[in-house]
């Protein structure tokens, strides 16, 4: 079979030459050249991309949930003849009875103790304080609440003996803040009764309580 030459025109020499011309040679040489750097390029991108991804963060750990804050504990019944116990044990101090405070209150002012009476009332919404007395109608009463609202004592410990360490104050109570605690001291179907001025207030919160 015959080959197939390739003849062009030299214009410099005036004659027929064989093979391509040089003008055809070189933008043969420039193609061939730009298509290995467009290559060379688009590897060295890749490379480039599967680096980075490669080196990324790892993503970050989901926070754990939060833990739900603790809800005060309710007082449960105890079995006859056992003390119910509530928030911290008490302590071997000894013990004060009501009757002392009330009669010199400022002799244990600002002061810890452990102090013993008869339970006067108590919240009838949540059981979230008492008063403890000598037990006597009318006479004066401290006004025990709980340490960080942590523990509730039965709404119906009224009568009890009741035994509470913690912190005493001597303060004055607000009209309404009296008011809120007459609320909460009457019954259901009861109407509360009225405050209309701030009242001298014997306080103690308490960390302890035992009921008998």
């Amino acid at each position: 079979m015959p080959s197939l030459a390739v003849v062009h025109w030299n214009p410099l020499t005036g004659r027929a030459a064989r093979g391509f011309p040089f003008w055809m040679k070189s933008i043969f040489a420039v193609t061939v050249l730009s298509c290995s750097l467009s290559l060379s390029v688009g590897c060295n991108q890749a490379d480039l991309s599967l680096t980075s991804e490669a080196h990324a963060a790892p993503p970050a750990a989901a926070a754990p949930p939060r833990a739900a804050a603790a809800a005060p504990v309710a007082a449960a019944p105890a079995a006859a003849g056992q003390a119910l116990k509530l928030g911290a044990p008490l302590s071997a101090a000894p013990v004060v009875t009501v009757a002392a405070v009330l009669a010199d209150p400022k002799k244990y002012d600002d002061k810890d103790i452990k102090l013993t009476g008869v339970v006067g009332g108590a919240c009838q919404r949540k059981g979230c304080w008492m008063t403890v007395g000598t037990g006597e109608p009318g006479a004066n009463s401290v006004r025990v609440t709980f340490k960080d609202y942590g523990f509730f004592v039965p709404k119906d410990s009224m009568g009890r003996k009741a035994t509470v360490e913690g912190h005493f104050k001597m303060t004055t109570m607000s009209a309404a803040e009296a008011q809120h605690y007459a609320d909460d001291a009457a019954k259901a179907g009861a109407a509360a009764k009225k405050v209309t001025a701030p009242q001298a207030t014997l306080a103690l919160v308490a960390q302890g309580v035992e009921l008998l």
